[in-house]
């Protein structure tokens, strides 16, 4: 039996009335009992349609409560759970179900779906088989192949890759976040994040389904309402990206009564800029407790400690349940105040990606060095005692006439301007020097933008040495983010590469 299963078993018995998770806009609940009669839905319904173990099945919901029990479900019942983005086209989702091999569809959204697609609707007591298709051939026999949870890459720097995380890794995972952070039945959290993406499913569902807590789930981040949900459910802790603590640090601040309660806000899936860690914390008086993971760890790779006194502003934590190192030019681990590449090995970091190509066999390939090691891409130090400092990943890094330039360093500069709402630099194009850093920004409400890219030159010349000061500061009304909040830097590149680069 699936630990997914044992565990709801267990919590059923232990509490079945208790809520283990609510959803924000309406206070609809879903009980532990009613998480293990769902889970037993889909095992009926897996078997009477003669689905084989680890069949795929594409998860598509709008609603995070639908999205919560059929994803419980599916790992109970022994099925690969393939989370999907509800806000995808009909093509999209077509595409995506082609490379991911999916085998049935699950959805709250059957309009988005040709009559060819084998299709479960999702109602409060489980699965309803809808239409009945040829199933596609089976995945292979290799483990990377039969997933409990398979995930496509963000795809924010290149092209999306398959990313199989199994049950081990994926409780294994929810264990270290749920003890780390010191979850259990007394505990509930509050998360409007995507529930198709990793951050969300292991410290949310998982985690709370290890530690026995309850979670609020909600469709989107809504700043209107953030507060109010807050108030209405009184959650110890905050599950957010840094996207949303800008967003709330320039919203109008919660009482004192109302954070009283809440332990920190955690943050991840994207960096954290120092400055907007400070105006979160200090127009609201909640603790930012910042970290750093990525799907192929399944989620949480460091954290910072949970105690406040403990944690260092500007860095990611300390490594939590997995081997981590940063590895110097020749392959080696380098020493403290160092900068090179992380990289991650352990059982609990992914061995292989598949390859999602359209049109030609599945096949998986190596996600490790020959060493073990897997390359994160992302560039950081960390110091004696341990703790990382991400430096941003390792294809931002602007080559300028042969001097590094960092963006993370001139976009902290930006930030610090009070007028600027979110900032985004990439290397675009030089025919002498090869590259020169471009900036982008995003203005506050009333702001002038043509007096804020003055002010913003000026800022950088005091700041900045020569080299690193961007050629040009663009004002625009949004950077294009992915689900989570990070900026697509890539999309900033191709916009620069057709205008012609920068002379």
């Amino acid at each position: 039996m699936a630990v997914v299963s044992r565990l709801l078993t267990a919590r059923a018995l232990e509490r079945p009335a208790a809520a283990a998770f609510v959803a924000g806009a309406d206070g609809r609940s879903l009980t532990w009992s009613e998480l293990a009669s769902q889970a037993e839905n889909w095992r009926a319904a897996s078997r009477g349609r003669g689905l084989p173990e680890r069949s795929r099945v594409g998860l598509v919901a709008t609603d995070p409560l639908a999205f919560t029990a059929a994803y419980l479900g599916l790992l109970a019942a022994g099925l690969t759970a393939v989370p999907l983005d509800p806000r995808l086209t009909a093509s999209e989702l077509a595409n995506s179900i082609s490379r991911l091999r999916v085998d049935v569809v699950a959805t709250d959204t059957p309009e988005l779906f040709t009559t060819e697609t084998e299709m479960w609707s999702l109602t409060d007591s489980g699965p309803i088989p809808v239409r009945l298709a040829t199933l596609s051939a089976r995945p292979g026999d290799g483990a990377a192949m039969r997933p409990a949870v398979l995930l496509a890459s963000s795809g924010t720097t290149g092209a999306p890759k398959g990313i199989p995380l199994s049950e081990w890794q994926l409780m294994h995972a929810a264990r270290r976040v749920a003890r780390h952070h010191g979850f259990g039945p007394e505990q509930r959290g509050y998360t409007p994040l995507p529930l198709f993406h990793v951050n969300a499913q292991v410290m949310g569902l998982l985690a709370n389904l290890v530690s026995g807590a309850s979670l609020v789930v909600d469709r989107r981040f809504d700043v209107n309402a953030y507060w109010e949900r807050v108030e209405q459910w009184r959650p110890t802790w905050l599950n957010t990206v840094p996207a949303i603590l800008a967003s709330l640090a320039a919203a109008p601040a919660p009482s004192e009564d109302l954070v009283r309660g809440i332990r920190f806000a955690r943050s991840a899936s994207a960096p954290l800029p120092e400055h907007t860690l400070r105006a979160f914390t200090e127009h609201t008086g909640i603790g930012v407790l910042e970290t750093y993971g990525m799907t192929e760890a399944a989620g949480q790779i460091t954290a910072n400690p949970v105690e406040a006194d403990a944690r260092r502003i500007g860095s990611v934590g300390l490594p939590v349940g997995v081997g981590l190192s940063v590895l110097g030019p020749d392959g080696r681990p380098a020493p403290p105040g160092q900068e090179g590449m992380v990289a991650l090995r352990g059982r609990q970091v992914v061995s292989h990606y598949l390859d999602l190509s359209a049109n030609v066999p599945e096949r998986a390939r190596p996600a490790r060095d020959a060493s073990g090691w897997l390359l994160t891409g992302d560039l950081g130090v960390r110091d004696e005692a341990g703790f990382v400092r991400l430096a941003g990943r390792a294809d931002d890094v602007i080559n300028r006439g042969g001097e590094k330039i960092h963006p993370l360093e001139i976009e902290n500069v930006l930030l610090g301007h009070p007028s600027v709402r979110s900032a985004a630099v990439v290397g675009a194009p030089h025919e002498r020097l090869g590259q020169v850093a471009v900036a982008f920004v995003t203005a506050q409400p009333g702001a002038d933008s043509d007096v804020l890219a003055r002010d913003l030159r000026d800022r950088c010349e005091r700041e900045l040495t020569r080299y690193k000061r961007p050629t040009a500061i663009e004002v625009t009304a949004e950077l294009p983010t992915g689900p989570t909040g990070k900026v697509l830097r890539r999309a900033l590149r191709a916009e620069l590469a057709t205008a012609g680069g920068a002379r």
